[in-house]
């Protein structure tokens, strides 16, 4: 499931005690990386631990520069943010970690992560053009920050999706040929299925800043202005809101009452459409299966769209170069390089079900496609589809708190032009701060 993204904007007079490191850039051809160790932390556990432990041995077992990764377990998410934050202001860091967009905009505050620019457009251990096509677009250019001067400070292992989870036994039985493609037939479907009587509803609503974001690009539009900082006044934030509050206000809509309670509903047959990340697909299958129906037809899609063809949410972890020595730096940058080849990503969507970050990937998936078809479905759609990343801004963690807190205020009935009008000011009052 999505997972939170974090900052620590208190803590930003602590950040600025940089590594103090200056290192003398030199041709990369020039570094000898004989016994180079790198240690990366990593918040994988259980089977995706295994799995990668795994990768890890066969990597230093066959790299031809004699390169060692050292790769650790550092907690969760929050953890590891933790101990950057603790190891960047004493000078106790590693050298390769996983970092959500927002945390690694923090560390740079005290120009802690190595720009991968350089190491991504070097003629001999870089990407080349031919391979660049490979790379879904919308996942690299997650990782490159206006914010500091584009800057690319981090590399995709992996991506998932939001995406809207539909019954398509149901949707079959109200007359529908197939999930929603404009957010009028959405409506439609929502109201076909809404019955008080035996307890169904259309859709269970997610106050997660990242549905709202989805809804948002699905008009065109973003929280980001072009010229900096945010606008939750557009008319596709406005529009969202407003097809939101009257979706609720007629009763075809509720609020997820408990955690995960969008997925138990949609097992137990009570909700027809759910909005969520395709990270998710496995668990839902599972309970599906368990429903007390004993499973029925169900299928993920784009969310409904104005726009000419989907465009979606995408999201997840990257992981970031730490600034130490020249060799250290391109050994990281060359372990990433082969943990994004198409052999290495199908082996990572094997274990964990994350979207690849390169199309060709799917060559070598046919019998993980044909078992997993949903997985198959969703992929399809993504190769088919524009990707949109949420704002890589310090701060941000902030704006999303307030984004839900809006969401919820216009679904109780506060007036959508006001609400949106206080989080814009409120948002554009902390990218300020900020910057």
């Amino acid at each position: 499931m999505k997972t939170r993204i974090w900052c620590w904007m208190g803590l930003v007079p602590v950040l600025l005690l940089a590594l103090g490191t200056s290192l003398e850039a030199q041709p990369f051809d020039k570094l000898n990386l004989k016994g180079t160790v790198v240690t990366y932390w990593y918040q994988h556990s259980l089977a995706r631990e295994t799995a990668l432990q795994a990768m890890l041995t066969r990597f230093n077992a066959t790299n031809p520069w004699g390169i060692t990764v050292k790769g650790e377990y550092a907690g969760g998410y929050a953890d590891i943010a933790n101990k950057m934050i603790a190891g960047i202001a004493g000078g106790s860091t590693p050298d390769l970690v996983v970092a959500y967009q927002n945390n690694a905009a923090t560390y740079q505050l005290s120009d802690a992560l190595v720009d991968l620019n350089p190491y991504v457009n070097d003629p001999k251990f870089g990407v080349s053009a031919a391979e660049r096509q490979d790379y879904f677009e919308g996942f690299l250019a997650q990782d490159v920050y206006p914010q500091f001067a584009g800057a690319r400070l981090g590399w995709p292992p992996n991506r998932s999706v939001e995406v809207i989870y539909y019954n398509a036994d149901w949707l079959k039985a109200i007359g529908a040929s197939g999930p929603p493609k404009t957010w009028e037939e959405f409506y439609a479907d929502c109201k076909a299925a809404s019955d008080p009587g035996n307890g169904t509803y259309g859709y269970a609503v997610s106050l997660d800043a990242s549905s709202v974001f989805a809804q948002v690009i699905s008009r065109g539009g973003d929280f980001q202005a072009p010229q900096g900082g945010y606008n939750f006044t557009s008319k596709p934030v406005t529009d969202s809101m407003t097809f939101m509050q009257k979706l609720f206000k007629d009763g075809y809509a509720r609020k997820i009452g408990e955690q995960y309670g969008d997925q138990t509903d949609f097992a137990n047959g009570k909700v027809l459409f759910t909005m969520t990340s395709t990270s998710g697909m496995p668990f839902y299958d599972a309970a599906v299966q368990k429903g007390p129906a004993g499973g029925f037809r169900w299928g993920v899609a784009p969310l409904p769209r104005t726009t000419p063809q989907p465009v979606q949410n995408i999201f997840g972890a990257s992981v970031s170069v730490v600034k130490s020595t020249p060799e250290k730096q391109l050994a990281s940058w060359l372990f990433l390089r082969w943990m994004s080849e198409p052999a290495q990503q199908a082996e990572w969507v094997r274990v964990s079900n994350y979207f690849p970050v390169r199309k060709s990937t799917a060559d070598g998936l046919g019998d993980y496609l044909a078992k997993n078809p949903h997985f198959a479905e969703a992929f399809a759609q993504l190769r088919s589809s524009t990707q949109k990343a949420e704002p890589s801004i310090t701060g941000y963690d902030l704006v999303r708190d307030a984004v839900s807190t809006a969401f919820n205020q216009i679904l109780d009935g506060a007036a959508v032009g006001p609400t949106l009008a206080a989080l814009d000011a409120k948002a554009n009052r902390l990218y300020r701060q900020n910057h």
